[in-house]
């Protein structure tokens, strides 16, 4: 692996401001074909409407030494990190430039070489400058080049449906790539509540472009920051990262990376024509105060179940609708929240807003506690804050009464509590 950052010599080359013929000559210094490749890449782009106006914004020193103080910082523990997917070092040129808008990561070859090229004004016209999106970045291409030498990465798209349907694949890859590389369910692009809106609308987004295939219609909306998917950029990273999970319920990744164009067509139909995961005929019961007071079929209730590192998170709906979630860690390095095999944290439990005042949240920490029981664990722990009484009567109403200890962060007070389970 080679690191070629070229914060300085950008510093150097542009001090009076951005020069075409000086970029040229700035970027052929890194490789003959650079120059070419960008501008072949750019060629759809007004220059002094979509370009100009991000260089610009990039060639300040301050942005600049931002930026390359935390590649540095990145790059210093990359090892670590790609350790969890590749066996080796692997043979990649890691390059920090200033392209044309050309995109914040982009995995290409340069001189019969894998490279990722980082352009640096997309990075801080996006705000990816600091550390950890930064190091999301650089994974997500890392899973990209982890695709090309484990399987069909470059797939030949001859027709606007098969393009359409290999772009999200291949971003679905690189997604849950950067997902076990950075540990959690983590999604670089999650900003103003973006994660939450994908969640709550994924029924529509996978059927959706279900019927842009179909139809063979433009889904250049779904990927890239320049564009938007009822106003939010870069959708399809999300959907395609949820049809590679959906995949993973019965395949390896590796078996995943290897798929066939008619294999991935045919599973991705299934996908979305499925609202998730019925919920199997014994647990109906875990949610019948919920739907019995709105009047609710069950058959209308599903349970999506999220295997991500170490936690495991659970998604309920209603017709496709986000309607809450829980979520249990299995194992973290601290005692007080849990032991391997032993005790089990609930990290997170979601109602949302207008749903809440019907049982649903005490469905959900009843459905989580059978969950730890029948995989085996002693005890189980949760946090609550100190003056969310409702919340702290619910916990010990369900058994929740021994105070492992007492703590506070910037939102205040708040008990850890545990529950011993049968």
């Amino acid at each position: 692996m080679q690191i070629i950052n070229t914060c300085e010599r950008i510093k150097e080359c542009f001090r009076d401001g951005f020069s075409v013929d000086v970029w040229r000559k700035y970027a052929n210094e890194i490789s003959q074909m650079l120059s070419s490749k960008c501008e072949a890449d750019a060629e759809g782009y007004n220059f002094e409407n979509d370009i100009a106006p991000v260089l610009e914004n990039a060639l300040d020193v301050e942005k600049i030494d931002f930026v390359n103080r935390n590649f540095q910082a990145v790059i210093n523990t990359l090892e670590q990190n790609i350790t969890k997917l590749f066996d080796t070092d692997p043979d990649v040129n890691i390059i920090l430039y200033l392209g044309l808008c050309n995109g914040a990561g982009w995995a290409t070859t340069l001189d019969g070489n894998n490279c990722i090229l980082l352009g640096i004004e997309k990075i801080i016209e996006l705000n990816w400058g600091d550390e950890s999106n930064m190091r999301a970045l650089i994974l997500h291409e890392m899973g990209h080049l982890w695709h090309k030498q484990n399987g069909n990465y470059n797939l030949l798209g001859f027709t606007k449906r098969r393009k359409s349907m290999e772009q999200l694949y291949c971003e679905g890859v690189a997604m849950v790539c950067e997902q076990i590389l950075c540990g959690d369910e983590f999604y670089h692009q999650d900003k103003n509540g973006w994660l939450e809106w994908c969640r709550e609308n994924e029924c529509e987004i996978k059927k959706e472009f279900l019927r842009r295939l179909d139809e063979k219609a433009d889904v250049s909306d779904f990927f890239g920051d320049w564009c938007s998917y009822n106003g939010y950029s870069d959708v399809g990273y999300f959907l395609g990262c949820r049809f590679v999970r959906y995949l993973m319920r019965t395949h390896t990744l590796k078996e995943i990376a290897n798929m066939k164009y008619n294999f991935l067509n045919k599973a991705y139909t299934e996908y979305a024509g499925t609202v998730i995961e019925l919920l199997r005929s014994e647990e109906y019961h875990r949610c019948s105060n919920i739907w019995n007071m709105k009047a609710q079929p069950l058959a209308e209730v599903w349970l999506e179940e999220i295997k991500s590192g170490n936690r495991l998170v659970f998604v309920y709906k209603i017709n496709g609708e986000f309607i809450g979630e829980g979520a249990l860690v299995l194992n973290t390095n601290d005692p007080d929240y849990t032991i391997p095999g032993k005790r089990v944290y609930v990290s997170r439990m979601i109602v949302k807003e207008k749903y809440r005042g019907r049982g649903i949240g005490s469905a959900i920490l009843s459905f989580l506690i059978e969950k730890a029981e029948k995989m085996g664990f002693e005890e189980m722990t949760i946090g609550v804050d100190k003056d969310n009484k409702n919340a702290l009567h619910m916990y010990q109403k369900y058994g929740f009464s021994e105070i492992l200890f007492e703590g506070a962060d910037e939102n205040g007070e708040y008990f850890k509590l545990m529950k011993k389970l049968v």
